[in-house]
């Protein structure tokens, strides 16, 4: 009797430890030949914050705007010291970096702040302070 071997492939689009924080910071992609940094999101009492690792840049290298609301940050190329046919190995370049995210309505965005140190460009987005709506409706 011949054997079958089987093969399991996942086929998951979202990895196990997605949650409503990555719909509510939604990536809305990047423009070609521009870097697309690795971020981290998380949650604090009453702020989110976006760090967002960005080695070879300054913080005057960077562009940070709020259109609705999509949060988007950019940067320019930045100049190569070494011309391509002069490398021996090349893993990374400063091509310019973009990357968009839809911040949630709660955001206060009278007050977003970033502060950039050691690589890392960290966007503090504070919450609205939530006002409780109270009327009582007579009935005609």
């Amino acid at each position: 009797m011949e054997e079958h071997k089987m093969t399991f492939v996942n086929l998951k689009t979202r990895p196990a430890y997605y949650n409503v924080f990555d719909h509510l910071f939604a990536n809305q992609g990047t423009i070609e030949n521009n870097c697309q940094p690795l971020v981290n999101i998380y949650n604090q009492e009453k702020a989110f914050v976006i760090e967002m690792a960005v080695p070879g840049y300054s913080k005057e290298d960077f562009s940070i705007n709020l259109e609705q609301q999509v949060l988007k940050i950019s940067a320019e190329p930045k100049q190569k010291e070494v011309e391509d046919d002069k490398f021996l190995r090349k893993e990374f370049s400063l091509n310019g970096l973009k990357r968009n995210f839809t911040i949630p309505k709660n955001v206060d965005t009278d007050n977003i702040s970033a502060d950039f140190r050691d690589g890392l460009l960290k966007i503090t987005l504070p919450r609205k302070e939530e006002t409780v709506v109270r009327k009582e409706i007579s009935i005609a």
